[in-house]
């Protein structure tokens, strides 16, 4: 059973939120009504979880779609798009920062993470939360303390949050090492990384992959990263811009 994992971050309108990592309402509710044409059915870290150990459970097209940082516009701008065609999702959780505005990097400033109550409220209408740190910062290098707080403790803040265990992590910035991967097995089920593909049972369960839906996808974009777990079409448009930098001047005479 082939899963392809969607990942998102942003979805709504003009805001602090950087482009490159926003997708619009109106674009992300034609994708999922696409998927669901199509005969896809959102899943959440669980099901595929419950697959692995019983093959069983799983619809005949599943797809599983994530959110990072769990921002408060998933509130009205995705959450309703899922419950009105029939989807769950994943959404991965900087615990330290529920309830308070993104300030990790500095590129976030102004928007708004989940609270508790609301990440307790959408848990019990389908919404699976994972975590995704405590403060969004690259677990690589870090000692083995402020690793294991960054882990585990990250863990206990949501199970506080949402009253039942919690059993994904999604590595900050898409960045591991084996022993960020090996901390993360002691206290979690599913790891996700942002390393493109399909997943099957050959995947393992710490290192499974992701690939981030961009703000210009077309759906022929998302066709492909549901069929494929990429797109070919996107990879191209990357190399022919770094190739033709918009507004570079030839140097040819």
């Amino acid at each position: 059973m082939p899963l392809p994992v969607l990942l998102y971050h942003h979805i709504g309108g003009p805001s602090a939120a950087p482009p490159s990592l926003s997708v619009s309402p109106e674009k992300f509710e034609r994708q999922v009504r696409w998927l669901a044409r199509k005969g896809y059915v959102g899943i959440r870290p669980s099901d595929w979880l419950n697959w692995l150990h019983t093959r069983r459970g799983l619809p005949t097209r599943p797809v599983l779609l994530t959110f990072d940082d769990a921002f408060t516009d998933l509130i009205e701008s995705a959450f309703p798009v899922l419950e009105h065609h029939g989807f769950t999702a994943g959404v991965f959780v900087p615990t330290a920062f529920m309830g308070r505005t993104a300030a990790w990097d500095g590129v976030w400033s102004g928007v708004e993470v989940m609270t508790s109550g609301q990440i307790k409220e959408w848990t019990a209408r389908g919404i699976e939360f994972g975590s995704h740190g405590r403060t969004h910062r690259s677990l690589i290098g870090l000692a083995p303390a402020e690793l294991a707080e960054e882990v585990r403790r990250s863990a206990d803040d949501l199970e506080g949050a949402t009253g039942s265990p919690v059993l994904s992590f999604a590595y900050p910035y898409g960045l591991y090492d084996a022993r960020v991967v090996e901390e993360v097995q002691r206290r979690f089920d599913l790891g996700f990384t942002v390393v493109e593909g399909m997943n099957d049972l050959r995947t393992s369960r710490s290192l499974l992959r992701r690939t981030m839906v961009q703000p210009s996808d077309s759906m022929i974009d998302v066709a492909a990263r549901a069929r494929l777990g990429w797109s070919p079409v996107s990879r191209m448009r990357t190399r022919l811009r770094r190739a033709y930098p918009f507004g570079e001047r030839s140097t040819s005479s």
